[in-house]
């Protein structure tokens, strides 16, 4: 039951306001609980790979990488939502830092920014932009291609965001299969696949065909099969997978994803010492069958302490200096090559289970 007290001209009110209508602190505002932190947005920005070198400069080593994250539209805020730390010496830097967006507002965009922390200013390194209808219900999580990264740079920039009281969504997985069917066993697939890896085949390029088919069918764009993806199995079978693709008419392709990594490396005497494999005029890539005991590469790896950044045989290279070229052009440009120079490496993603940070370090670790 209510109690009733006087505010004046014989109006009552109830009790329960008394602490505001009958105190002397008239003025006093009630304070404010503050904010779950659940009820904002979150990020964790990953990491980075591919990355170009702005630091050529003989001494320099490799860019001191971070990363802003600003919010874009209306009633955003002019200072960034989250600046990471500054990993130095390094084209793959590695953050792993979690944020919550405070300042940022539903239906903003948000943009992630990668910068050199230069001795003369920050130099640009590439920017991702995400619209709000992508992540503001559900969240993301993925990796997508740095716009603006510099010519012939191919980057990447790994986060994930998690709507208000909601989990991250769980990542893309590195393996999926696919349903593809032709006429008959002599109409074409529309891949051109290199044969030099023994093991798994190398889709180089996807034209019309079954497999475009199925893309074009596919609402999802993580289970789309891509230049730089590998046919492991056909009908769950690992072995002689090109023989049974070409007698294949209706069935399963097994996809795995291609983890695309740069290294700088440095050519100090003529030879190189490693062994490829030159069975493809495609532009494939050049795959590595024998490291040596000496050369670039080895010198390389010695120097690298991280094993997913070491150059392993099968990797495949695409690139050098972000030229490409057939796997004999790529030769060419690896013998004559001179000093310092830049590969880029294209590697079947390793056997091991999402969210392994060792086995799939840049596009599958959750």
């Amino acid at each position: 039951m209510l109690s009733w007290c006087s505010a004046g001209n014989d109006k009552k009110v109830p009790s329960s306001t008394m602490a505001v209508c009958c105190s002397n602190d008239t003025d006093k505002k009630p304070e404010k609980t503050p904010m779950d932190p659940e009820e904002f947005y979150h990020v964790m920005v990953i990491g980075a790979r591919g990355l170009r070198n702005t630091d050529w400069m003989p001494g320099l080593g490799k860019p001191d990488c971070y990363c802003e994250v600003r919010a874009i539209g209306e009633g955003a805020s002019e200072e960034p939502l989250h600046v990471t730390k500054t990993i130095n010496n390094t084209l793959e830097p590695m953050w792993r830092e979690e944020a919550s967006l405070r300042l940022y507002k539903k239906k903003q965009a948000l943009q992630f920014t990668v910068w050199d922390k230069d001795l003369l200013g920050p130099a640009f390194l590439g920017k991702v932009e995400l619209k709000a209808g992508y992540f503001n219900k559900y969240g993301f999580n993925g990796e997508l291609p740095l716009e603006e990264s510099g010519k012939g740079i191919i980057a990447y920039l790994r986060f994930k965001i998690s709507a208000p009281n909601m989990p991250y969504p769980k990542p893309p997985s590195p393996t999926f299969d696919v349903g593809i069917e032709r006429n008959s066993k002599y109409d074409s697939w529309g891949i051109e696949l290199d044969v030099q890896d023994d093991r798994h085949l190398y889709i180089a390029d996807i034209a019309q065909g079954p497999f475009q088919k199925y893309n074009d069918e596919q609402d999802n764009d993580d289970l789309k099969v891509v230049v730089t993806d590998f046919i492991t199995a056909v009908n769950g079978k690992e072995t002689s997978i090109l023989q049974a693709l070409k007698d294949l008419e209706k069935g399963t392709v097994t996809i795995r994803r291609g983890l695309d990594l740069t290294m700088i490396v440095e050519k100090k005497e003529a030879s190189l010492a490693a062994a490829f494999a030159c069975r493809d005029v495609s532009e494939g890539g050049l795959v590595i069958t024998s490291l040596g005991d000496r050369g670039a590469f080895k010198a390389y790896n010695d120097e690298t302490d991280d094993p997913t950044m070491k150059i392993q045989i099968k990797d495949r290279i695409v690139s050098i200096d972000g030229k490409k070229g057939t796997s004999i052009e790529l030769l060419r440009m690896l013998e004559n090559a001179e000093g310092t120079f830049q590969i880029r490496i294209i590697r079947c993603a390793p056997d091991g289970f999402v969210g392994d940070n060792t086995a799939n370090r840049w596009c599958y670790y959750d």
